[in-house]
């Protein structure tokens, strides 16, 4: 089978792939700043750390059954102007009105409004989400372009996230003296700011492809429907594995992630919180290089291959880093040389391969709307993106909680963790199982589940010609039947 034939792949320009990932980073620079909503629910809003982490856990969960509910509604939108635009700003507005509402119009008007305003976040972030997946899935489908989306919406969440860590820890931490509600404000106000150009980058760049064209009908002509979405979620192996694999990667990363696991690592243990700043501007470089190595590979040997080399180097990296921290005086790095670079080039690594990994499952999300095209006869990218989102979500939802619970059983029961704290036993195995202890429990979830993992680079290959035989023959078809009724 001829992989080069240049009608088989849609193919987009370099710049194109270049500037439509800023649509995806706009949703993981407002995760940076929804990893302090529990900072501000409990110092803004008045609510306890327990609390606050159950309404997280069930705001997510509400935020992954709005996911299959718009994404049905977009797969069945069609107007002369696309759809991909429409739903990216609407989501867009909503985001930016809600994290501003949150963080800054609304402190003190107690918890109903918190509740309301932080689930109207995630509406828009679905919103954006979605018209993210079905851009990644029109914008190309050439299986060595693909993971090149990817390469840059991660070098882009890489950069601007360790510079967002960095203004806080450095300027805004030493300028509010902690991590305060106004510290938070002005973190939100320069989120906003940036997400406001990227969102214009993006949208440039979709425009060519965001045309009715490039969203072929249902072979059966009837619209997209309820059904369709619980068939993909029977009948579609690679979607079962990639809930398996992606969600239990999520899980883990949302509980490591939150800014109270960050705080009790750095602020705490290592106790000097500044150098989180420091050491996320150092872990840029090699953070980038194994991004570009990984995703290169992933376009030469597939994604599936390549996804299981790196979870696993992931895994020897999380490991080797409670290992150091077991042995060593923490309190030494960012102190003395020797403990410094080694827990830079431990950690780092470890980072590293998990923006790999990441990068890796995203790539597969349009692999899998390709690959129930060739099934069914039935292109929803919208729908897939949000079934797998819907379970995801769903299950990486309780990292908050664990995060809540976990914290609560150490003494931190009515206030957060804050740099400076008392590093006792406790706090130290807490932070090290939710930091990297869940991760490693995630990467061989997802090992397991990559052994049924159908889409290998052959597979897509032949999912790719199959489909480009089935454009060729309903375009055919199409004109077939215009010039008749002309």
């Amino acid at each position: 089978m001829n992989e080069s034939t240049a009608m088989q792949y849609n193919r987009a320009k370099t710049w194109q792939i270049m500037l439509w990932p800023a649509n995806t980073t706009i949703n993981n620079l407002m995760y940076v700043l929804i990893m302090f909503t529990s900072y501000i629910a409990v110092g803004g809003y008045g609510l306890g750390v327990a609390m606050a982490g159950v309404i997280m856990t069930y705001s997510r969960i509400f935020d992954g059954i709005t996911d299959p509910i718009i994404a049905i509604l977009t797969d069945r939108l069609d107007t002369k102007y696309g759809k991909i635009r429409i739903v990216m700003v609407t989501g867009f507005t909503i985001q930016i009105l809600a994290v501003i509402s949150l963080f800054v119009w609304g402190v003190g008007q107690g918890m109903l409004f918190f509740i309301i305003m932080y689930m109207v976040y995630f509406i828009g972030s679905t919103m954006s989400g979605i018209a993210t997946n079905t851009g990644n899935t029109v914008l190309t489908n050439d299986p060595r372009q693909r993971p090149t989306i990817y390469r840059w919406a991660m070098t882009y969440t890489t950069i601007l996230g360790a510079s967002a860590g960095f203004f806080l820890s450095n300027i805004l931490f030493s300028k509010h003296g902690g991590i305060t509600n106004a510290a938070l404000q002005e973190l939100t106000i320069a989120i906003v700011v940036v997400s406001v150009v990227l969102e214009i980058l993006a949208f440039i760049a979709i425009s060519e492809k965001d045309k009715p064209e490039n969203f072929p009908k249902k072979a059966s002509g009837k619209r997209i429907n309820y059904k369709d979405a619980w068939h993909l979620i029977r009948h579609n192996r690679g979607l079962q594995v990639l809930i398996i694999a992606g969600s239990s990667d999520k899980l883990a990363q949302q509980a490591a992630g939150q800014a109270a696991i960050l705080t009790i690592i750095f602020g705490i243990i290592i106790g000097h919180y500044e150098f989180m700043g420091i050491f996320k501007l150092i872990d840029v470089i090699p953070t980038l290089l194994v991004l570009f190595y990984a995703t290169h590979m992933a376009g030469k040997n597939g994604t599936k291959k390549t996804l299981i080399k790196w979870t696993t180097i992931s895994m020897s990296f999380a490991v080797a880093v409670i290992v150091f921290m077991v042995l060593i005086d923490p309190t030494q790095i960012s102190v003395a040389a020797v403990p410094t670079v080694i827990f830079v080039i431990l950690v780092s690594g470890f980072h590293a391969c998990m923006i790999a990994t990441a990068a890796c499952t995203q790539a597969m999300i349009p692999d899998v709307a390709d690959y129930e095209l060739e099934k069914s006869g039935t292109y929803m990218p919208g729908t897939v993106s949000a079934v797998y989102a819907f379970l995801d979500k769903t299950i990486s939802s309780f990292g908050a909680t664990i995060v809540a619970v976990s914290i609560a059983s150490i003494g931190y029961v009515a206030v957060q963790p804050q740099p400076g704290d008392p590093s006792t036993l406790g706090v130290f195995w807490i932070g090290m199982f939710l930091w990297m202890g869940l991760p490693i429990i995630g990467y061989i979830l997802s090992l397991i589940a990559l052994k049924f993992y159908p889409l290998d680079k052959e597979k897509m290959v032949e999912v790719q010609q199959n489909n480009w035989k089935y454009r060729e023959a309903a375009d055919a078809a199409a004109k077939a039947s215009k010039k008749i009724s002309g």
